[in-house]
């Protein structure tokens, strides 16, 4: 089906917009997301604006436009025909007033986040407005959450297609499996939620169940039940934030070594990373160029110097000491891993035959991706933590987050590789969340001296 849809609009010039419009608006209407590939559809527009069919703002104009229409047609087809819809099918129908309070509340609560992740996973462009409509979810709360998912999908798959031009079709599987993934973790949420909310309605029932079974077979847990305590109390110095710490640094320390067995054994990853460079080489402008150098200037190492200094002595002035040495370690310890590494690294070559080997570890892990992920870290750290506005924290970790990203994209327009990139990032934020885990733990430890 990809493939025909693929040929046909090929054939149709700037015509195909009109076939490409009706595609996405017709998936977003109800129940017909399975039916039509709208995802597709949008990566084919940006590729054939990359091939000069017609200008990629067209293309975005009119895949938003279809996306933003299609929600609303289904937001209006259950606002106003739901129920009759539903009474064509009596399992529905029940299971509808069954769980209408539900839904009701649900859509109350959590709409607006429904809305908007539903638009990239294809089940959701199907139902989702649908049902927020069918759940009376008023249109002052859909119509700009709809408006704003349009054009992220939009611009996502569009620029997506433009980038990647006749071979879109390397991200095909992807895309499938990116839904299907979201759509199991939406899934796996909602069940786990709801026996939760299961477990509490029942929570005498269940706690008098196991002590008898606990009586029976002389079970004792309170040791383990202590334990877990401790290790989720906020105030312990081997509590909450020493475990969210440890759980930061495994998942960092697991990426770092996910990225460096791909290499080894030369998986899917390195393939990304031809293909990623290959997308730059063929999109480097002037005016690219040109705008690369604020990324550059981002991870010089004397800005990020300047930028771990100005976090030292912004906490000393305020009396942190702790945060001071702190911030001082984590970015020359950042540097000196990432050399470390870098030179050790250099030395191994792929457990692969010469014919099979893409590349090796040139360049990793990204150095300036290790320092810049700490430097602005432990600076985003230091503002959130002593501010009392949420405004200001949230913001400093976004930016934070900002830096590193546009960092890392100027480090790949360079020709850093994708995968070299990602190690430094999870070796910067391995560190990062060390020393941070190291003083917080540090501090708890000094209280009740205090």
């Amino acid at each position: 089906m990809i493939a025909t849809l693929e040929a046909l609009l090929a054939h149709a010039g700037i015509w195909a917009l009109v076939a490409i419009f009706l595609v996405i608006m017709l998936e977003s209407s109800a129940f017909l997301g399975l039916l039509f590939p709208g995802e597709m559809a949008a990566l084919i527009a940006g590729a054939m604006s990359a091939a000069g069919a017609f200008s990629p703002s067209l293309a975005f104009a009119i895949v938003a436009v279809g996306a933003i229409a299609g929600d609303l047609g289904g937001y209006a087809l259950g606002r106003y025909r739901g129920e009759a819809v539903l009474a064509r099918w009596s399992f529905a129908r029940r299971q509808y007033e069954r769980h209408r309070q539900r839904l009701e509340y649900y859509f109350e609560r959590w709409g607006n986040a429904t809305v908007l992740a539903a638009r990239f996973v294809a089940v959701g462009r199907a139902f989702a407005p649908f049902a927020a409509g069918l759940s009376e979810m008023p249109a002052r709360r859909f119509v700009p959450m709809a408006v704003v998912s349009g054009v992220l999908w939009g611009g996502a798959l569009v620029g997506l297609g433009f980038l990647l031009g006749a071979n879109w079709r390397m991200v095909e599987t992807w895309m499938w499996s990116l839904g299907a993934g979201m759509l199991i973790m939406f899934t796996l949420t909602i069940a786990m939620a709801a026996l939760w909310r299961w477990a509490v309605a029942r929570q005498d029932e269940i706690t008098a169940a196991w002590q008898r079974i606990a009586r029976r077979y002389g079970i004792d847990l309170a040791p383990f039940v202590e334990f877990v305590r401790a290790r989720l109390s906020p105030s312990g110095y081997l509590g909450l934030h020493f475990t969210v710490g440890l759980l930061a640094v495994g998942a960092m320390a697991w990426l770092f070594g996910g990225v460096t067995q791909d290499i080894f054994a030369q998986d899917p990853l390195v393939h990304v990373d031809r293909m990623v460079a290959s997308v730059i080489a063929n999109h480097r402008t002037a005016g690219l160029d040109a705008f690369m150098i604020v990324p550059a200037l981002l991870g010089n190492s004397w800005w990020l110097v300047s930028v771990a200094a100005f976090a030292a002595i912004a906490a000393a002035w305020i009396g942190d000491v702790p945060l001071t040495m702190t911030a001082a370690l984590t970015l020359g310890g950042a540097y000196a891993l990432g050399y470390a590494l870098l030179r050790l690294f250099s030395g191994y070559s792929p457990a692969v035959a010469p014919s099979n080997l893409v590349h090796g570890f040139q360049g990793f892990p990204s150095v300036t991706l290790t320092a810049v992920t700490a430097a602005y870290g432990i600076a985003g750290y230091a503002l959130a933590t002593h501010s009392s506005s949420w405004r200001i924290k949230t913001l400093a970790a976004v930016v934070a987050f900002y830096f590193v990203m546009l960092v890392g994209l100027g480090t790949l327009y360079r020709g850093s590789l994708l995968s070299a990139s990602i190690a430094g990032f999870a070796l910067g934020g391995c560190w990062l969340a060390v020393c941070v885990t190291g003083k917080i733990t540090y501090e708890r430890l000094r209280e009740p001296q205090r």
